[in-house]
């Protein structure tokens, strides 16, 4: 019976995390729902983390080794040499509580036309300790959801999640770029049903320690980002008569991806890439507008009214 003692395969990309790794496998191995395996598929790290995974004594750690090529496809390497039916995944520096996977067990017995299931999580910067286990976590409230819909897909992060390996495998698995290879696969798996989540918190995203996250903004602070995948995945999606079913939310799903991606480019400065991203639209809300106006703000006050804000916050 799907979820009845499922026996999960966690996968773990890794690179330069030395600082972090042992603390996120500690926090894996600990499950009160104890994996079948954890993959870590190291992607050439250089800073001491290789020797860290090797220095835990415990037979259901596997660690691989490839070139570096990005955590898509170490997350590919992990699937296609997992055993589980059911794969769960944590980047090499996020935390999850001791009873992640008896929360997402509950997830696959409560909803087992589900490919996907999911628990809450928080942010959260160093140092920071996982968040403890919670007695009535596997008995919190959970639904199911369209990825499609409204803000649904916020509620999908992937260190928070377990899909079905056949599923993701017919979706193609991760793609294959520096960033937005999850959404891409949440996309592309949401195509042919919904997933379910729960309202229990037991992971934790860890920020502040030079991920992949900082990078990109760190990059999109000097100019404007190329073109999302994630758009382009979309668009083709759209020119499919097979999920035409689907193309309306689909075409509001992308809309809202361009205004977010245009509030960013605005945050940094760069009201024209804003605009350009803007135009790809297929429909004009409020918040489109909005993006749109602000573009035509000079960078030296939009930093100053976010430095104003940063600081009423700080105050309040």
């Amino acid at each position: 019976m799907p979820g009845e003692n499922t026996g999960f395969s966690v996968v773990v990309p890794l690179y330069n995390k030395v600082g972090e790794v042992t603390a996120t496998l500690d926090s894996v191995l600990s499950q009160t729902h104890p994996p079948r395996e954890v993959i870590v598929i190291d992607n050439g790290s250089t800073d001491g983390s290789v020797e860290a995974v090797q220095a835990i004594a415990d037979p259901r750690v596997r660690l691989l080794h490839e070139a570096r090529r990005g955590p898509g496809p170490a997350r590919n390497r992990g699937i296609a040499e997992a055993s589980g039916e059911w794969i769960a995944f944590i980047d090499a520096d996020d935390l999850w509580a001791p009873n992640h996977l008896e929360v997402l067990d509950a997830l696959i017995a409560r909803h087992p036309d589900c490919a996907l299931v999911g628990s809450g999580f928080r942010w959260a910067t160093l140092p920071v300790s996982p968040p403890p286990a919670d007695p009535a976590a596997a008995g919190a409230p959970s639904r199911e959801i369209d990825f499609f819909a409204g803000t649904n897909c916020d509620r999908v992060w992937t260190s928070a999640v377990a899909a079905q390996r056949s599923a993701v495998i017919a979706a193609g698995g991760f793609g294959d770029y520096p960033a937005g290879e999850d959404t891409d696969l949440w996309i592309h798996l949401a195509l042919s049903g919904h997933f379910a989540v729960s309202e229990a918190l037991t992971a934790i995203y860890v920020r502040g320690n030079g991920g992949i996250m900082e990078a990109r903004q760190a990059e999109l602070r000097r100019a404007p980002p190329p073109p999302s995948p994630n758009l382009a995945a979309i668009a083709a999606l759209l020119g499919d008569p097979a999920h035409h079913a689907r193309h309306a939310m689909l075409r509001a799903y992308g809309d809202m991806l361009r205004v977010r991606f245009a509030r960013q480019m605005v945050y940094h400065g760069h009201g024209a890439a804003a605009r350009d991203m803007l135009g790809g639209a297929t429909s004009r809300s409020r918040r489109w507008w909005l993006w749109w106006t602000v573009s035509f703000v000079p960078r030296t006050l939009l930093r100053l009214g976010a430095r104003v804000w940063r600081l009423r916050h700080r105050l309040r």
